[in-house]
């Protein structure tokens, strides 16, 4: 079967920036923003991205370009060729690892996406404006007691997924990929000029360019490790969340992107507008909590509780709900796409399954999953592990040890063995100085384990 790709660099650099502007940018990086002091947290991410996550980006993108494989033969593939040890060992924890993060992500992924859906059709009906401001938290938490309307419009995102990802890599996911991330930015405008505009919003503005010292752990009794390493598993754990690092996604993305494109520049503009747009959100968001008077600690709930209140009390209210849980609805099915993908690309080279068939497979297995999840998450059925309910565990399994393990997998793999035919890769299309190479090496053999493995120790002590 001919291995399909993507039909220009644009479309790659769309579709795996979709992939990485989520629901991780627009819901996860405000609140996080507002539990880690603003600025400080902003510069900790950035520092993040520039020292392990561009490296590791380079990386996976070039396995799978490298390989033309799937998240699973990638390294073996590689290994074969090159005369790598161990190959099955570089599969497992660098492939399995990958597929069960993904497979996860799918059972919980959509519930939170029903919530979206849920809250726009709420601000199409208008309801969402009647609600007081007393009865918001009662109606987020009527939504996630519900099991029927959580699995209802989880599922309906589950089957507009499929259809995309069915229509293939360019017809579908590229498609959608050229068509939805200009639109995404649009609305992303259109609510940052409006969240500027509010009476107050100054003060959210300078709190988003304010170092707090606290949280790099400067503090009052002297420097303290503990709120900076709580600082740093926060951003670290978001990035990886944000960039879809870790899930086999941009591997398999890379498989698709042609030797012949510069894989430096469509890692720097994917980088740029995933930032972009989580500092957008945060733009859009933290000012808003701020002129409505509201904690800029409300965590998960800042989404589904307190915004539907500020937009409440705006002028034009109804229409501005409609805009932002329109942003997270294109948001959402951008990503839910990459990670349906990963699977279905799977299916097909392990089992040699046409499109449509892997496709449909990867809608049940999910199906499956995410009805457990919410039956779990809703009470319908007393499922729990290790004391938690299924979407929490998944949720906490995906981001502290699955993709975690695969990027230090990917970054050993590539750091002490597989550097050259890697480098060979990228050098194909793109200008190679000795300086990066070094830069490169350095990272992947050293900076990146260390800050992994330290991401890894701080979850099984904490």
């Amino acid at each position: 079967m001919k291995k399909e790709s993507f039909s220009s660099s644009w479309g790659f650099i769309l579709t795996a920036a979709g992939s990485a502007i989520g629901l991780g940018n627009i819901w996860r990086f405000p609140y996080l923003c507002g539990q880690y002091g603003g600025l400080s947290f902003i510069l900790v991410y950035l520092l993040i991205l520039l020292i392990i996550c561009n490296p590791l980006m380079v990386a996976e993108i070039a396995i799978g370009r490298t390989s033309k494989s799937n998240c699973v033969d990638a390294y073996r593939v590689i290994a074969e060729k090159t005369g790598i040890g161990f190959p099955r060992t570089w599969s497992f924890f660098g492939g399995w690892f990958a597929v069960l993060g993904v497979t996860l992500c799918l059972s919980f992924y959509f519930l939170v996406a029903g919530w979206v859906l849920y809250y726009f059709l709420e601000a199409v009906s208008g309801k969402l404006m009647q609600i007081s401001h007393d009865e918001l938290s009662g109606e987020f938490e009527y939504l996630t007691k519900s099991f029927s309307i959580q699995l209802t419009c989880g599922l309906i995102f589950l089957f507009i997924t499929t259809l995309i990802v069915i229509a293939g890599v360019k017809k579908g996911i590229e498609r959608a990929g050229l068509f939805l991330m200009p639109l995404l930015f649009v609305i992303f405008i259109l609510l940052c000029l409006r969240s500027l505009t509010l009476d107050g919003a100054d003060k959210g503005i300078s709190f988003l360019l304010t170092i707090q010292p606290h949280y790099l752990g400067f503090t009052a009794e002297g420097f303290q490790l503990k709120p900076l390493l709580e600082t740093y598993t926060a951003a670290l754990g978001q990035a990886f969340i944000s960039l879809s690092l870790g899930f086999g996604v941009l591997l398999v993305y890379g498989s698709y992107f042609s030797p012949k494109e510069n894989l430096f520049g469509a890692v720097r503009h994917i980088e740029f507008f995933d930032t972009l747009a989580a500092v957008l959100s945060a733009v859009i968001i933290i000012p808003a909590i701020f002129a409505a008077g509201l904690p800029t600690s409300s965590g998960p709930g800042l989404t589904f509780i307190s915004l539907p209140h500020i937009f409440q009390n705006l002028s034009g209210g109804h229409f501005w709900a409609l805009t932002f849980y329109m942003l997270l609805i294109l948001a959402t099915v951008t990503s839910t796409i990459s990670i349906f993908e990963t699977l279905t690309n799977l299916l097909i080279d392990k089992l040699k399954l046409q499109r449509f068939g892997a496709a449909v497979a990867v809608m049940l297995i999910s199906g499956t999953g995410f009805t457990l999840v919410a039956a779990s998450f809703s009470g319908a059925l007393n499922i729990k592990l290790f004391g938690r309910d299924l979407f929490t565990f998944a949720d906490w399994l995906v981001s502290t040890y699955t993709a975690t393990i695969v990027s230090l997998t990917m970054a050993l793999f590539v750091g002490y063995k597989a550097m050259k035919p890697i480098i060979h890769n990228i050098r194909r299309s793109a200008n190679v100085s000795g300086a990066f190479t070094r830069y490169f090496l350095v990272t992947l053999r050293y900076i990146a384990p260390i800050g992994l493995s330290t991401l890894l120790v701080s979850a099984i002590f904490n």
